[in-house]
């Protein structure tokens, strides 16, 4: 039944989501253009439920060279364009990612898609990296809202194991909201 529930609210967040950001959209993909003249999506191939990978889209945010699997701290990354800073700094660059969420590779709520070339280095650090596969990768979750980093991969799993032990509809609309809360916040403070 949860299921279920999820996966409507999922379809019809990320349809009214993608409908209302339009606009949005396409002011951002003209920004990126002109900011550099390199494509608007990033395009990578993301782990999902039990090792499925699927393509993820996200606006792209630094140039292209020297891609790397080891996380690293936006404040450290010398790679970040100017739109792209702006977009990170206000979840922007995730919109087309409503997109996954529409077909059903992904929900709103669950642990965070990771690329499936960082998936091998996380999988060797933490012995229990592969639990978090029994549920969809999400927009947000726990460790989002907790602000865990993607250089922190133990309490990562931390989190992303309580929300598959504890996950239900009601959690996942207190994340949402917790979520909104906390982007108004970083958005306000930048002001």
């Amino acid at each position: 039944q949860d299921y279920v529930l999820k996966r409507i609210f999922d379809f019809g967040f990320s349809l009214v989501g993608l409908l209302v950001a339009a606009p949005l959209i396409t002011l951002i993909a003209v920004a990126i253009r002109l900011d550099d003249g390199g494509s608007v999506l990033y395009q990578q191939e993301r782990t999902a439920v039990f090792g499925k990978t699927f393509e993820l889209y996200k606006f792209r945010t630094m140039v292209p060279e020297g891609e790397s699997a080891e996380p690293v701290d936006d404040e450290e990354n010398d790679r970040i364009t100017r739109v792209g800073w702006m977009l990170r700094s206000t979840h922007l660059d995730e919109i087309p990612q409503l997109w996954s969420i529409l077909t059903g590779d992904m929900s709103v709520v669950g642990p965070r898609a990771v690329w499936t070339r960082e998936e091998t280095l996380l999988e060797s650090e933490v012995d229990s990296w592969r639990q978090r596969w029994f549920v969809k990768p999400g927009l947000t979750g726990l460790a989002q809202i907790n602000d865990v980093e993607s250089a922190e991969p133990r309490e990562k799993i931390r989190y992303n194991l309580q929300y598959v032990r504890r996950q239900s509809f009601w959690l996942d609309m207190k994340i949402i909201i917790r979520q909104f809360w906390k982007v108004l916040a970083e958005v306000v403070s930048q002001e």
